[in-house]
C-alpha cells in the first residue's frame, strides 16, 4: 500500500496538534470536574410601594410568613472529561447561603431525568439545615446536569436580617452584587469543584481552535478523497454479522451496532430479538451447517447456555437490572417474594388479598425461549412459572376456563409493559429501562428494594441477570465478530449500556465477587 504524501501527513499532524491543544485547554485543570453556575439569585418583591394600597400580599409557607424572601437557581454539571460515580465524592456537594435560611428546594430540570429521583429520594435526597443545603452523591456522566431552585429567607436561625454579599466556591473565584454570600463545597477524588463563568458564546481560544480545526478537516478530507485510501481504523472490520437472542438486550445492542457501523464503513450488522434460547439455537444450527466457516453470528442470552449447547464460546457483556410491573390501577407498589410466588402459583387471584384494588390478578408472562423468564424463575420464584396459557390477551380465561390463573404470553421485553399497562389488574416482569418508560404501569419494589445502576448499591435487590455473548468457537483475529466483540468494552458501548440502566461488565470484571468475574 503506498504511503500518504507529505501534504496529507502535514494536514493530519496539524489536525492532531489542534485537537491536543483544545483538549489541553479544555480538560487539563482536572479530568473529573463538577461545575456550577448561579443562574438567578433575586429578591421576591411582595410588598407594594403604595403603603395605602388595599392589597397587601404576603408570602407564606406552612402558615409562617417569609420576610425578605429570595429565589436562587443553581445549575450543577459534569464539565470534565470523565464520568463521575458516587464513590468519587469523598465529601458531598454543599451550598451554603451565608446570612440566609433555606426554606425549600425543588429540582426543576435534570438530564438524564433519572437524576430527579436520586436527588429527591426519601431518606437519601436533598436536605437542608439553616442556610446549608446538602446535595446527595449522584452519578454524573459527561455533560449530565441538574438545576436546583432554592427558596430562602433573609432571616438566619437567630432572626437577624442580612444584606448583600457575593458568590464564591471553595478555592474558586468570586463575584458580587447579589444578596447573601453563596459558598459551594465538597471534595471530588481526582478532580475538582469549580464555579463556571456565565458565557454567552465560546471563548476566544476555543473559537479560534474551532476555525483552525474546520480548515484542517476540510484540507485533510480533500487530500484523502483525491489521494490513496488510508488504513482502516484499528477497531474496524468489514463484512456481515448477525446478532440474535435476548429481546431485553436488543435496544442497547442496536444502538451499539449503529455506532460501530457509523465508524466502520463496509461493516453490516443485523440485530434481531427472537429470545435468548432461540438465539442460541440459531447459533447452533449455523455451526452445524457451516463448521469450517469463521463465525459471522453472535448469540445474546440472558442466561448461561444450557448443557445441550456444548461448544459455544461465551463472554459476559453486562448486568441487566430487571423489575416487576403492575397495571397502574392495581393500587400496589410493594410485594414480598412470598406474595409474588402466591400470585404465580394461584394462591392470590385478587388484588384485594394483597391490599390493592378490587381487580382480579392477570399474569402477563414470556414464552419458554425467554432468558428473562428463566432469570425471573431463578431469582424470584425459585421455581417454574406456570406453562398454562389460559388467555389470548389476558382479559379473561378464553383459552382455558378451568385454569387456576388468568395468564397470557408475549414474545418480547418491549411488548410486556405495554400489555400490562393495557390490561387492568395485570402483572409481569421486564428489564428496568423498558418498564420505566411506560407511564401506565407501576414498578413494583420487590421486598421494598430499589434497583441501582451503581453495582455497589445492589445489595439485597434480587432481580438481575448477566448478559452473555456467544460465538461458535473463538472469532478469527481481525474478523468483524472479533472486532465488534472487542468494541463492547469501549467507552462508547459502556455509556450506551449505562443509558439503558445496564451495568457494563468491563467495569466489574476485576471486582471481588463480581457477577462478571470468571
Amino acid at each position: 500500500m503506498p504511503l500518504p504524501d507529505t501534504e496529507t501527513l502535514l494536514a493530519a499532524a496539524g489536525l492532531v496538534a489542534t485537537a491536543v491543544l483544545w483538549a489541553v485547554q479544555r480538560f487539563l485543570p482536572g479530568r473529573k470536574s463538577v461545575g456550577y453556575r448561579v443562574r438567578m439569585d433575586t429578591a421576591i418583591g411582595m410588598n407594594p410601594r403604595d403603603a395605602h394600597s388595599l392589597v397587601q400580599p404576603r408570602l407564606l409557607r406552612q402558615g409562617q410568613e417569609i420576610t425578605d424572601a429570595t429565589l436562587a437557581l443553581l445549575r450543577f454539571e459534569n464539565d470534565g472529561g470523565e464520568d463521575i460515580v458516587r464513590q468519587d465524592y469523598q465529601e458531598p456537594l454543599t451550598a451554603e447561603f451565608t446570612g440566609r435560611t433555606v426554606i425549600g428546594v425543588e429540582v426543576p430540570d435534570a438530564n438524564p431525568p433519572d437524576l430527579v429521583g436520586m436527588l429527591t429520594r426519601n431518606g437519601g435526597g436533598l436536605r437542608h439545615d439553616g442556610g446549608r443545603l446538602v446535595i446527595p452523591r449522584v452519578p454524573l456522566n459527561e455533560r449530565d446536569h441538574f438545576k436546583l431552585l432554592v427558596l430562602l429567607s433573609a432571616e438566619d436561625g437567630n432572626g437577624d436580617r442580612n444584606g448583600g454579599g457575593a458568590h464564591r466556591s471553595r478555592g474558586g473565584g468570586a463575584g458580587g452584587g447579589r444578596p447573601g454570600e453563596l459558598v459551594v463545597g465538597g471534595f471530588l477524588s481526582g478532580g475538582r469543584i469549580r464555579r463556571n463563568a456565565q458565557r454567552w458564546g465560546p471563548r476566544e481560544l476555543g473559537l479560534g481552535l474551532g476555525g483552525v480545526c474546520i480548515i484542517l478537516v476540510g484540507l485533510l478530507g480533500g487530500l484523502l478523497l483525491n489521494g490513496p485510501t488510508g488504513a482502516a481504523s484499528a477497531e474496524s472490520a468489514t463484512g456481515r454479522l448477525t446478532v440474535d437472542g435476548s429481546s431485553a438486550f436488543a435496544p442497547p445492542m442496536q444502538d451499539i451496532a449503529r455506532q460501530y457501523t457509523a465508524r466502520c464503513r463496509g461493516a453490516e450488522i443485523e440485530v434481531a430479538e427472537s429470545g435468548s434460547l432461540s438465539g442460541l439455537g440459531r447459533l447452533n444450527r449455523a455451526r452445524r451447517s457451516a463448521p469450517a466457516v469463521g463465525p459471522t453470528f453472535l448469540a445474546v442470552s440472558d442466561v448461561a447456555a444450557p448443557a445441550i449447547y456444548r461448544e459455544p464460546a461465551g463472554r459476559r457483556a453486562g448486568v441487566i437490572l430487571l423489575g416487576m410491573v403492575v397495571n397502574g390501577r392495581t393500587g400496589v407498589g410493594n410485594l414480598t417474594s412470598e406474595q409474588v410466588r402466591g400470585i404465580y402459583d394461584g394462591r392470590c387471584t385478587h388484588w384485594k388479598q394483597l391490599g390493592g384494588s378490587d381487580l382480579p390478578v392477570r399474569i402477563v408472562g414470556r414464552d419458554a425461549a425467554s432468558g428473562t423468564r428463566r432469570a425471573f424463575e431463578t431469582a424470584v420464584l425459585r421455581g417454574s412459572e406456570p406453562d398454562t396459557v389460559s388467555s389470548y390477551e389476558c382479559n379473561g380465561k378464553d383459552r382455558d376456563a378451568a385454569a387456576r390463573v388468568t395468564r397470557c404470553e408475549v414474545h418480547s421485553t418491549g411488548s410486556l409493559p405495554d400489555t400490562v399497562g393495557r390490561v387492568p389488574g395485570a402483572i409481569g416482569y421486564a428489564e428496568e429501562y423498558a418498564a420505566a418508560k411506560n407511564p401506565r404501569v407501576t414498578r413494583v419494589r420487590p421486598n421494598g428494594r430499589e434497583p441501582d445502576i451503581e453495582w455497589a448499591g445492589q445489595h439485597g435487590y434480587p432481580f438481575w441477570t448477566v448478559e452473555y455473548l456467544y460465538t461458535y468457537g473463538q472469532p478469527e483475529a481481525g474478523s468483524l465478530a472479533a472486532k465488534f466483540r472487542a468494541f463492547m468494552d469501549s467507552g462508547t458501548a459502556k455509556n450506551i449500556l449505562r443509558k439503558y440502566r445496564h451495568v457494563p461488565c468491563a467495569d466489574l470484571a476485576s471486582a471481588p465477587g463480581s457477577a462478571c468475574g470468571p
